[in-house]
């Protein structure tokens, strides 16, 4: 069954979550050697083989390297006690027995919050922190319809190249000018519908 939509998945690819210091401190390189960013890492992980939410049992194995009922108290604890109540991890009940977590998002921004007398705002504290972009949850589609972009564009500057060079007679370069560019055309138009702003963080 399909826990989660790609449209879900995307939704939390493109957005940027604000953390304070206290919770944005999981995130870095300070804290690689702590549980709370070695959970990070696995249900992200786990999330980008799988195409959903992912079990106790899974992140345990994955962040720990055993999967018993001491070491998924441990990670359901940690969980709990900091990841859950900074908003990092949802926790999604399907049924009594089928609990699941998933990121909220895979790009951070830290934040500092300021109360003056127009009341509390926020301000962004250095660059936006994205998670490897290789335990984004982006499906075998995505990267084909890249993939494809990708030699469509070479194929055209390709045949360019050579019609300037007079290795291709006029017709049929007009031919393969034609077929080439609707197709690129017919890509770039799924990809800007489906993946819309996807492409350019991917590229980044």
């Amino acid at each position: 069954m399909q826990l989660l939509s790609e449209e879900d998945l995307i939704a939390r690819i493109m957005k940027v979550k604000n953390l304070k210091a206290n919770c944005f401190k999981y995130l870095e390189d300070s804290s690689k050697e702590l549980l709370t960013q070695k959970i990070i890492f696995a249900i992200s992980e786990l999330t980008a083989e799988k195409m959903g939410p992912v079990k106790l049992s899974e992140i345990a194995q994955k962040a720990i390297g055993e999967s018993d009922k001491s070491k998924q108290d441990l990670v359901r604890l940690t969980l709990e006690k900091s990841l859950l109540k900074c908003g990092l991890v949802e926790k999604l009940k399907y049924a009594s027995n089928d609990v699941r977590y998933i990121l909220t998002s895979y790009r951070f921004q830290k934040i500092k919050e300021i109360d003056s007398f127009r009341g509390e705002s926020s301000e962004p504290i250095g660059d936006v922190v994205e998670l490897p972009k290789s335990t984004w949850p982006l499906s075998d589609e995505f990267y084909l319809l890249l993939a494809k972009k990708s030699g469509y564009e070479k194929a055209l500057k390709k045949i360019n190249s050579d019609f300037d060079d007079d290795l291709i007679p006029r017709g049929k370069y007009e031919d393969l000018n034609n077929d080439y560019t609707k197709n690129l055309n017919q890509i770039q138009s799924k990809l800007n519908s489906k993946y819309s702003g996807l492409e350019e963080l991917v590229g980044e």
